[in-house]
């Protein structure tokens, strides 16, 4: 059963918000649009105007029986601001953060996501659950959904636990991770991961690429684990590895949580960067930045990068956006980079991407022909 809810976001992100909602099978009743430049109140992130807004709508629609049990704002909230929303209004309260890991939720298979989504959860709920504690203290509000100061404590330690945990079985797993992957290092072969935004179409490149059919759809987030593949591409073989979409503004708690994903990416020979080319430019834009920034916080340096313009068959400007990217790029990456077209889902453009991964990867395939020379003789 679907959750009637309100979403709240700014203008430049209803689109995204919307479709991660969509996700997530919420029943949005309305949406409130924000402006861009909107300042958020530093206790309830909606103003005065707009938190008796949304109180008088919430009456509104629950006496015309469309019960409303949920909001969602599509920011990053600060915990005081969810504590304040939850005693104003009276309803579940949940932001950015929330709607990403439910979403990673709905699509963990393996137990390293769910463990991974779980800690990310418990990490950003311990500071919630703390400003409830204190507010209780202060008398200002009931313990924790009701159950007292004392039982709201007891759950918070028991969180804190489970936290402790679920980083020790974590560990364990990605110790294994590693060694998988120094394994495949170990045989020689170049690794390129397939990055980018979160719906650029990856997982469909990553199948084209490698002839496997791994889960695709319009949905976001269908990758939550990475895939690995062995592949040739015109020189040699390769392995492809299938990534986590990049998301706007992604909270460190996520980044966190799926650091053994992302560490794919830091530590491969060379990446894809994946863009919808079927997009607005201010929209691919914005994405190529976001994607760059990422990168270079998960430690992605001084490596070649080779710019994917995906779905080329649905893009009805593609001559400005690989201008606008080209120009982007070149102020922006220091280091090696080339730009591709293709379309992940028809074909068109693979040979000339992996011509294009054969030129970057040329030191790293001589070094490995050598080594299997050497390892014969």
């Amino acid at each position: 059963m679907s959750r009637k809810s309100i979403l709240v976001a700014r203008e430049s992100d209803l689109s995204e918000a919307t479709s991660l909602a969509d996700t997530i099978r919420l029943d949005v009743i309305k949406k409130l649009v924000l402006r861009d430049n909107y300042r958020p109140d530093r206790n309830y992130f909606l103003n005065l105007r707009l938190l008796n807004e949304v109180k008088n709508l919430i009456n509104t629609l629950n006496t015309n029986k469309a019960i409303i049990d949920s909001i969602y704002i599509y920011e990053v909230l600060h915990p005081r601001q969810v504590v304040n929303l939850i005693k104003e209004l009276r309803l579940e309260v949940r932001d950015k953060i929330l709607m990403v890991l439910e979403i990673f939720a709905d699509h963990a298979g393996s137990k390293e996501a769910k463990l991974q989504i779980e800690m990310a959860e418990i990490t950003y709920q311990l500071p919630i659950v703390k400003e409830w504690i204190r507010k209780a203290k202060l008398g200002e509000l009931p313990g924790f959904m009701g159950p007292g100061e004392y039982a709201t404590e007891t759950y918070y330690n028991h969180m804190r636990r489970r936290l402790v945990r679920i980083k020790k079985n974590l560990s364990e797993l990605r110790s294994r991770r590693r060694k998988e992957r120094e394994l495949r290092v170990s045989k020689g072969f170049p690794h390129v991961a397939i990055s980018g935004y979160a719906n650029a179409g990856k997982t469909t490149l990553f199948n084209s690429l490698t002839k496997l059919s791994k889960p695709t759809g319009p949905e976001m987030f269908t990758t939550i684990s990475p895939k690995a593949a062995l592949a040739p591409i015109d020189c040699s073989e390769v392995v492809f590895v299938d990534t986590v979409g990049f998301i706007r503004d992604l909270p460190p708690e996520v980044i966190e949580a799926f650091y053994a994903t992302l560490e794919e990416i830091s530590l491969s020979d060379l990446a894809v960067l994946v863009l919808d080319s079927s997009e607005p430019p201010r929209v691919i834009e914005s994405k190529l930045k976001t994607s760059l920034d990422i990168l270079s916080r998960i430690g992605y340096f001084g490596k070649p990068l080779v710019v994917t313009l995906n779905k080329t068959d649905l893009s009805n400007d593609l001559e400005n956006i690989e201008s606008l990217v080209k120009h982007y790029m070149t102020s922006n990456y220091l280091w090696s980079w080339r730009l591709v077209k293709v379309s992940a889902l028809r074909g068109d453009g693979l040979s000339e991407l992996r011509k294009t991964l054969c030129e970057l990867l040329t030191q790293k395939i001589s070094d490995t022909t050598k080594t299997a020379v050497l390892k014969r003789n």
